[in-house]
């Protein structure tokens, strides 16, 4: 573990949709918990439209209810609240509400480390993973001010300094670190495929895109919509290594890690 997150004891996670940790930072997260971090997870969305298959109540409710829970339990998160905005549609919220709420939880759960999706990474194109980037850095970036929300206090969410975060992102072309993640590789992968409503997607979409194009028509049967577990471990295991190309271990997760002293890296006082 990388010794800026080795004395982590709260971790506060914020994403847009029930996958997306186990996907983005499921390693690193399976790793923090096997420290004994205690996790938070905070998903925006209602996680309602991913599916070909499902109507939406039942996609809701079959993601919270069971996936979820059944992921958090096998990375083990202590927590997974999802908020409910419409999937897709985090535009259609007030610019800064989610800011808002996520500083509720900042102030609530007084984490250590925040993690989320990077404003700053290039290549990301889901609109709600954008406005989660964007809430979460503010969010972290305030929450220690008192004249920002200072109506919160007096429902006990005092101001809070969370003096790491860790960024994720779907280019990697901001990544500054990579983590082992050799250990719970089979974790992650496992929790990915707790989701199986997101599996039974993604192997649909999978297999659309290969077919219209008919570049790769090899690859189309890995993509089995009733048998995830190949396609999910290949690919998995392929970014991982790839991650870790050149370090001294087998599976790695990239990511962007920030403290708020890093300014002072380097930094001596005249004459000492």
């Amino acid at each position: 573990m990388d010794r800026r997150l080795e004395n982590v004891k709260r971790v506060l996670v914020f994403t847009a949709h029930a996958d997306d940790c186990e996907f983005f930072c499921g390693g690193i997260v399976a790793a923090l918990a096997r420290m004994g971090a205690e996790i938070t997870e905070v998903i925006a969305t209602d996680n309602g439209r991913g599916s070909f298959e499902l109507d939406q109540a039942s996609l809701v409710t079959r993601s919270r209810e069971i996936e979820a829970a059944a992921a958090a339990s096998i990375v083990g998160k202590k927590h997974v609240e999802f908020l409910g905005f419409p999937d897709g549609f985090l535009d259609d919220t007030p610019k800064n509400e989610l800011r808002r709420i996520f500083m509720a939880w900042i102030r609530k759960i007084r984490p250590d480390c925040v993690i989320s999706f990077d404003p700053f990474a290039s290549g990301e194109t889901h609109p709600d993973h954008i406005r989660v980037a964007q809430a979460a850095v503010e969010a972290v970036g305030f929450a220690h001010l008192p004249l920002f929300h200072p109506e919160q206090a007096a429902e006990g969410l005092l101001p809070h300094l969370t003096p790491i975060s860790v960024f994720f992102s779907k280019s990697h072309d901001t990544d500054d670190t990579i983590i082992d993640i050799s250990d719970v590789i089979d974790v992650k992968i496992a929790a990915i495929l707790a989701h199986e409503s997101q599996m039974r997607l993604t192997m649909t979409e999978q297999r659309m895109f290969l077919e219209s194009t008919a570049r790769h028509p090899d690859l189309v049967p890995l993509f089995d919509v009733d048998n995830p577990g190949p396609a999910i471990d290949t690919i998995v295991r392929k970014w991982a290594l790839n991650a870790a190309e050149g370090l001294p271990f087998m599976y790695g997760e990239g990511c962007r890690v920030e403290t708020v002293d890093a300014a002072f890296d380097g930094f001596t006082l005249p004459g000492t």
